[in-house]
């Protein structure tokens, strides 16, 4: 086999894996919910749960911590569960990651385009759902994302 033959031979090869990846990540399958309470008898920690200290973090409203797939944002005064959103960063689409865009009060995935309102309800797609929203627990000034 010649030199220039072998080269367009790995290359087709190569070209048509490419392809098959990139359609594999666009799938229309949506991507697997982050760990949430299922409210069953789960005895397990949940794995992207974590606590914040509202008396050094969080303090002004649509401050956020985007920690352990997790997106939470100050969305009010006061230290209520209701002053907070706590959204998976997590792309429904196809598991991407969301980032929070503070000027805009939205959230977008990078990856794909698909955009979502300030409270994670899908805006357009390719994603078919909202960001999963998680709940948030205030005991004192220790905020809990479970």
């Amino acid at each position: 086999m010649k030199r220039k033959q072998f080269l367009n031979t790995v290359s087709g090869g190569l070209a048509a894996v490419c392809v098959s990846c990139l359609a594999a990540a666009c799938s229309s399958n949506e991507a697997p919910t982050p760990n949430t309470p299922s409210g069953g008898n789960n005895s397990n920690p949940v794995s992207n749960a974590f606590k914040v200290n509202l008396d050094s973090e969080l303090r002004g409203v649509n401050e956020f911590i985007a920690k352990n797939g997790v997106i939470l944002i100050r969305t009010a005064t006061g230290n209520t569960a209701l002053s907070f959103l706590a959204v998976s960063s997590v792309c429904p689409h196809a598991g991407a990651t969301v980032e929070y865009l503070s000027t805009n009060l939205s959230f977008l995935c990078i990856a794909h385009g698909s955009t979502f309102s300030s409270d994670g309800a899908l805006i357009s797609g390719p994603a078919t759902r909202g960001l999963t929203k998680l709940v948030v627990e205030i005991v004192g000034t220790t905020l809990t994302v479970k």
